[in-house]
């Protein structure tokens, strides 16, 4: 299975693209949202793990990754985050998180 990492902490797309990686899945980080575009566009993927705002995309760019057939599993800083302008999920994380419960997650779309 291969993951798309994108998360606005400066520490943990390098921790999370080790980590996964480290459990055999094959990732990648995209910095932005515009590159989220751009990978999913080059490459297939089944997973996207994103923490961020996704406000800058356009509305095609948005209807995209909302259509995709990508699982979705969002990560929330805390339980007062706005969700509507970010990148609607299949299913949220709350930080932090126990790497088992990201394991968990990461079964759901080998699940359906």
């Amino acid at each position: 299975m291969k993951v798309l990492i994108h998360d606005d902490r400066p520490d943990a797309p390098e921790f999370l693209l080790e980590v996964i990686t480290n459990r055999g899945y094959k990732a990648a980080y995209a910095k932005d949202s515009h590159e989220i575009i751009n990978m999913l566009s080059s490459s297939q993927y089944e997973v996207i793990l994103a923490n961020g705002g996704y406000g800058e995309l356009n509305a095609n760019q948005y209807s995209q990754l909302k259509t995709s057939s990508v699982f979705v599993i969002g990560v929330k800083n805390s339980h007062k985050q706005i969700l509507d302008t970010y990148l609607k999920a299949d299913i949220y994380l709350q930080r932090p998180f126990l790497i088992s419960e990201l394991w968990r997650e990461l079964k759901r779309p080998l699940q359906h």
